[in-house]
C-alpha cells in the first residue's frame, strides 16, 4: 500500500489542453460579377480558335486574390476532434472477474498502438508468481499518444486520486519525468500487458477495461 502511494507521488500534475476544430472554407469568385477578373476561351469559327483575356482594373479584386483572403485554395476535409481527455472513470467499478492463467509470455502487435486506452492493475509478482491485488486496491492506468494517467483509489491511503504526466515510449520503455522510475512492458496482448516496475523489480499484470 505504501508502494503504491510512492508511485502516485512521482506522476506530476498536468492539464490537456482543448481540440479545437478548424474548418477551412473555399471561396470561389462569380464569374458573372462585373467586378471580377475571367478569361474566356472564344472559338471564332470550325478552324479558327482565338483566346481573349479581361484585364482587371486596379480595385477589381481577383478570384486568386478572394480565395486567399479566404485563407485557403481549396477546400480541405477537417478530423473531428477526440472525444475528450483521458479520465479515470470512476463512475465505473474495479475488475473482479479477471485472473492470471492467460499472462501474455511474448511480444504482441504494435505496441504504441496496443498500449493506448484503459487499464487495470490486477495482479503483481515480487518474485513468488503473480497474486490478486487487495478487494480495496483500485489501480488504473489510462495512456493515450501523449499521455500517461495514473489513477488510484486505496482505502486508507487515497481516494480517487489522479496524477497524469507526458507519455514517453522508447521501445518498451516507458519513460516517465524524474523522479518517477517508469516501467518496460515485457508482454502483451491487446488485452493484457506485464509490466516491470522499475521502483522495485516487480511485475504488474494488467489487463484492459
Amino acid at each position: 500500500m505504501a508502494m503504491a502511494a510512492m508511485v502516485l507521488a512521482a506522476c506530476s500534475g498536468s492539464d490537456s489542453a482543448a481540440t479545437a476544430e478548424t474548418t477551412v472554407t473555399e471561396t470561389t469568385a462569380r464569374t458573372d460579377s462585373p467586378s471580377t477578373t475571367t478569361t474566356t476561351e472564344t472559338t471564332a469559327s470550325p478552324s479558327t480558335t482565338a483566346a481573349t483575356e479581361t484585364t482587371a482594373s486596379p480595385s477589381t479584386t481577383t478570384a486568386t486574390e478572394a480565395t486567399a483572403a479566404a485563407g485557403a485554395t481549396e477546400t480541405t476535409e477537417t478530423t473531428q476532434p477526440d472525444s475528450g481527455d483521458p479520465t479515470c472513470d470512476w463512475n465505473s467499478g474495479r475488475l473482479t472477474s479477471v485472473d492470471a492463467s492467460q499472462v501474455p509470455a511474448a511480444e504482441g502487435s504494435e505496441l504504441a498502438q496496443a498500449i493506448l486506452g484503459s487499464w487495470q492493475h490486477t495482479h503483481t509478482n515480487t518474485g513468488s508468481g503473480f497474486e490478486p491485488v487487495g478487494p480495496t486496491i483500485d489501480i488504473r492506468f489510462v495512456l493515450s499518444a501523449d499521455q500517461f494517467l495514473y489513477c488510484q483509489d486505496v482505502e486508507g491511503a487515497t481516494d480517487q486520486a489522479e496524477r497524469s504526466a507526458p507519455l514517453k515510449l522508447e521501445g518498451a520503455e516507458i519513460v516517465l519525468p524524474s523522479p518517477a522510475s517508469g516501467y518496460a512492458v515485457t508482454a502483451w496482448t491487446d488485452d493484457t500487458m506485464v509490466w516491470l516496475n522499475h521502483f522495485d523489480g516487480s511485475l504488474y499484470l494488467l489487463q484492459r477495461r
